[in-house]
């Protein structure tokens, strides 16, 4: 969509992204006016220093769904996503042109959510979600507690979260680290209603399986599978005691479409876990335990976009040619675009809620279509 925008709202969005502050302000009139946030900031180094502090405080990244206007006023609709609470959240900003720069900017949110989440749907449940500081773990992680739930989350590194989402530093890659994870559960919420197994990823150097070293294959079997048998040996039989709750683990559409050169282990790992996925539903439903599987293709997260701009270096900076080079690079998607972190939560949302009662060892691929197999 990006081409067809009127070329200072074209420029000024491709500066945003690439946090280009000289970019950002080139794109302004000498007199321009910014509204944000209640707040209008007039002239140049005004917008300089909003700009500069946008950046830093909350690393905002657009993505535009839509536009309408002419050459005089352009009203853009998107998504931004970013270090903020509440991210990704839909928003629209309106944009005055004088030429070819921006004379006014103001940015609003839309009047209705992207979606509606009941605020009581998870309230009293105890929510656990692995690797749930980042992309699709703390969107999880947020979509849990705008329902409700207590959420507490895991990460490798102390980060803090908004919400009242607390924070266990471990690595769930060793057993030490899910030891830790348990007594912290314990201690802060006496057990857990609903399991969230999201962490993982890969390490591997690419080169196929003759760059995979014995050492290699135990790492990413680790992180993307033990991780998880792990903790739900430790945490599963206090459900069975209490004789309900719900896991939930976050596989990938790689276990069934493999990239031998680079994600090999990672694939074989995320294959096994689904297949463990299918013997756990079946051996702890009738017990009121549910067990579903959601495989995500690609995503936009932080980690992705990264990657997208880089590849924009080859495309003169045009994110948008990079991400569809890397969507065909993928073997193409229908919808034509990458999943958002926030359709995968809300997926997540649906499944660990009582409307998703009778939903049990079901694998949910979200890929916008990308496996071309049923």
């Amino acid at each position: 969509m990006l081409p067809h925008l009127p070329a200072p709202v074209r420029a000024y969005i491709l500066a945003a992204n690439a946090a280009d502050i000289d970019g950002i302000v080139a794109r302004f009139t000498d007199d321009a006016v910014v509204q944000d946030e209640g707040v209008e900031h007039v002239g140049v180094e005004a917008i300089r220093a909003w700009a500069t502090q946008s950046a830093e405080r909350y690393a905002p990244h657009l993505e535009v769904t839509s536009w309408e206007g002419g050459a005089g006023e352009v009203r853009v609709g998107a998504i931004v996503s970013g270090e903020f609470e509440g991210s990704p959240a839909p928003i629209r900003i309106s944009f005055r042109l004088r030429g070819d720069r921006i004379a006014w900017w103001s940015a609003s949110a839309p009047s209705s959510p992207r979606f509606t989440v009941d605020p009581h749907e998870l309230r009293g449940r105890r929510a656990l979600v692995t690797g749930g500081t980042r992309g699709i773990g703390a969107a999880i992680a947020q979509r849990l507690r705008s329902a409700g739930a207590q959420v507490l989350v895991t990460a490798r590194s102390p980060r803090e979260m908004p919400g009242g989402i607390e924070v266990i530093t471990a690595d769930l890659a060793t057993r030490a680290g899910v030891d830790h994870v348990v007594a912290e559960v314990e201690a802060a919420a006496g057990g857990i209603d609903l399991l969230v197994h999201n962490v993982g990823g890969s390490t591997a150097p690419p080169g196929g399986f003759e760059a995979l070293s014995e050492e290699v294959w135990q790492s990413e079997l680790d992180l993307n599978l033990l991780a998880a048998v792990r903790l739900d040996a430790r945490l599963v039989p206090a459900m069975l005691q209490a004789g309900s709750g719900v896991v939930v683990h976050v596989s990938s559409i790689q276990r069934q479409m493999p990239l031998p050169e680079s994600t090999l282990a990672y694939a074989a790992a995320k294959a096994a876990l689904t297949t463990y996925s299918k013997g756990l539903a079946r051996q702890v439903g009738p017990r009121g335990v549910r067990v579903v599987v959601v495989s995500p293709g690609g995503t936009e997260t932080a980690a992705a976009r990264a990657m997208i701009e880089r590849l924009a270096a080859g495309h003169g900076g045009d994110l948008d040619a990079a991400r569809q080079d890397l969507l065909r690079t993928l073997g193409g998607v229908p919808l034509g675009r990458f999943n958002r972190p926030d359709e995968v939560a809300e997926l997540v949302g649906f499944l660990a809620s009582d409307r998703a009662a009778a939903i049990q060892g079901v694998d949910y691929v979200i890929d916008g279509g990308n496996l071309p197999t049923i």
